[in-house]
């Protein structure tokens, strides 16, 4: 199953739609934020390295490999979230950063939106956490785990350790009313 190409989602108060090249900034601005970019991949602060950057991920979107999607709260962007790696019954969440401005809320609403997403619109099975989360990226990984991810590994590459996760959609399911629950819904 692929998304639709102007693929568009309402819940918990925000507005998601797949990320376009006037984006570019929105994100710029929050994955070179050093205190938001200590544990994501460097990214270039060149507007024009990220517009060839989305019209490459646009390429992948149009075949249902990847989906990035960026988040509105009353009509302002918030945050983004992707999801990617996805194969016939398994996929990946991540590149997760919201503005330090938004609320703890609409974080965590965008991270179920998200997963809920992969499992009930593409019809997905499996989280895979291929890439991970950084070891002392303490606050990330507790939420992993209360959601239901659990950590299957380690890995080393140049930033550090990374631990890799895994979720059923049945975890996701078993945990999502106490996440919503945590988030006024």
């Amino acid at each position: 199953m692929r998304l639709p190409l102007k693929f568009t989602y309402e819940k918990y108060g925000l507005f998601l739609r797949l990320v376009e090249e006037e984006d570019a900034e929105f994100i710029i601005k929050l994955r070179t934020n050093p205190q938001l970019g200590r544990y994501i991949h460097t990214t270039s602060p060149d507007v024009n390295n990220q517009i060839e950057w989305i019209r490459e991920y646009k390429k992948r979107e149009l075949v249902g490999d990847e989906y990035y999607f960026i988040f509105f709260k009353d009509g302002q962007p918030v945050g983004l979230n992707r999801l990617y790696h996805i194969e016939k019954d398994r996929f990946t969440s991540g590149s997760w950063v919201f503005d330090p401005g938004a609320t703890f809320e609409s974080a965590i609403a965008s991270a179920l939106i998200t997963r809920t997403i992969a499992f009930d619109f593409l019809g997905k099975s499996l989280e895979f956490g291929v890439e991970g989360c950084h070891v002392d990226n303490k606050k990330v990984i507790r939420f992993n785990l209360m959601i239901g991810l659990k950590i299957k590994g380690k890995r080393v590459e140049e930033k550090g350790e990374y631990y890799t996760f895994n979720m059923t959609k049945e975890d996701f399911e078993k945990n999502q009313p106490r996440i919503e629950r945590l988030i006024g819904y």
